[in-house]
């Protein structure tokens, strides 16, 4: 049971979490400033909004530049044909010109390319990302079991038609009234989340969030806190990301009324 002062502090850090989350995704070149994606193949052709001619495979990106394109890369002046080699889910956003960052990466075995610009138009809108009050009853104790092995699973994205391969490390379990949930989890220790649907997606949230998972003890005690559930990029640049769906047995059976609502700026269909 939680004390008072227990609750000050968490929704203290909470807030504090919150302004740090908002800060992010409003950054310059942060999420909110892609303004289009690409996908290459190994043809060269321009693409709008940032000089060269592109093209690329499942092991890199190359882009085509003359002296006369203005092109940088790190800051410094660049020509001729430029290779970037990638690994799966990887990014290069070291060439930038006139104010945007082309940002190269290989998704699905598939190149492309995703211009970043501050002036764009989602970035523009943003006035915060709408979110549940903070609730102590949604800091939920929770088991996590780690797998002997990770597993490598190929999974839907938010793009259609590209799946990516996704590392699940284990399974958290939890219950709430009486109903016990099981998800997979990805990442790894400091960084774990899993990506879950529940009742609320599409009307109050995003089509799908992420939870992060709290410190683990050596009993494999820890905690899902669904205030601090996030929406992925794809809630706020639809049809310009390629961010992981949940798996099938990542459903939570009950509405999760705690963390990240649906976003309010602009059109998010295709999330």
């Amino acid at each position: 049971m939680s004390t008072p002062d227990w609750t000050t502090w968490a929704r203290g850090e909470w807030r504090r979490w919150r302004v740090g989350r908002e800060r992010r995704l409003a950054d310059p070149y942060g999420w909110l400033s892609v303004t289009s994606l690409e996908w290459l193949d190994e043809t060269p052709r321009a693409i709008d909004g940032f000089p060269g001619l592109w093209s690329g495979d499942e092991d890199d990106v190359r882009v085509e530049l003359t002296e006369e394109d203005g092109v940088q890369r790190d800051g410094s002046p660049i020509s001729g044909l430029v290779e970037i080699p990638l690994q799966e889910d990887e990014s290069d956003d070291t060439l930038f010109h006139d104010g945007t960052v082309a940002e190269a990466g290989i998704r699905g075995g598939r190149p492309m390319v995703r211009l970043r610009n501050p002036d764009a138009p989602a970035r523009a809108a943003f006035t915060g990302v709408p979110s549940y009050d903070w609730d102590d009853s949604w800091v939920v104790p929770a088991h996590f079991r780690e797998y002997p092995e990770t597993v490598v699973r190929e999974i839907d994205t938010a793009y259609p038609g590209v799946r990516q391969p996704m590392t699940f490390w284990g399974e958290v379990t939890f219950t709430r009234g009486d109903t016990d949930v099981t998800l997979v989890v990805s990442g790894g220790t400091g960084s774990a989340f899993a990506v879950f649907h529940d009742p609320t997606n599409g009307m109050d949230t995003a089509d799908w969030r992420s939870v992060p998972l709290g410190e683990v003890d050596p009993a494999g005690g820890t905690t899902l806190d669904f205030n601090r559930a996030t929406n992925f990029p794809s809630a706020f640049i639809p049809g310009l990301a390629t961010c992981p769906r949940p798996v099938p047995e990542n459903e939570v059976p009950f509405p999760v009324t705690a963390g990240e609502q649906r976003p309010t700026n602009g059109d998010r269909r295709g999330e």
